[in-house]
């Protein structure tokens, strides 16, 4: 799935207000099921190399539909990753697109998720309405 220019812009201007809604979210990639990146933003003191995130992040949300759908447990709608620092959280946007979003503050689980998946809930519909 290629975006258009407009569509591209104006997820990226999403991601923006992402991070300026949520100060605890330091980066987050728009990434479609095969991998490839469709947009990206991070604070400016942040380097993560997103595009390889991209990549991954699409890869592991592949896996956990695939792993729901085996178990029969309906559509898998989060992976959340909790690591040593931080926590990166992978979700679907529709059925084409995944959103990644990531916070280096280990108490900051809730504030990602409910920021990230409203942010996913606008793009989904930015998009229907574009297409």
């Amino acid at each position: 799935m290629i975006l258009s220019d407009i569509a591209t812009q104006q997820l990226e201007q999403q991601l923006a207000d992402l991070l300026e809604r949520c100060p605890p979210i330091s980066a987050a990639v728009i990434v479609t099921v095969d991998g490839y990146t469709c947009a990206m933003k991070q604070r400016t003191t942040d380097q993560y190399s997103l595009e390889r995130v991209a990549t991954m992040g699409s890869t592991l949300m592949s896996l956990g539909d695939t792993l729901t759908a085996e178990l029969k447990m309906g559509h898998c709608e989060n992976i959340i990753s909790e690591n040593q620092q931080g926590i990166i959280a992978f979700m679907h946007i529709n059925t084409n697109l995944v959103l990644v979003s990531m916070t280096t503050e280990k108490n900051a689980l809730g504030m990602l998720l409910s920021h990230s998946r409203k942010c996913a809930e606008v793009m989904a519909h930015s998009i229907s309405v574009a297409a």
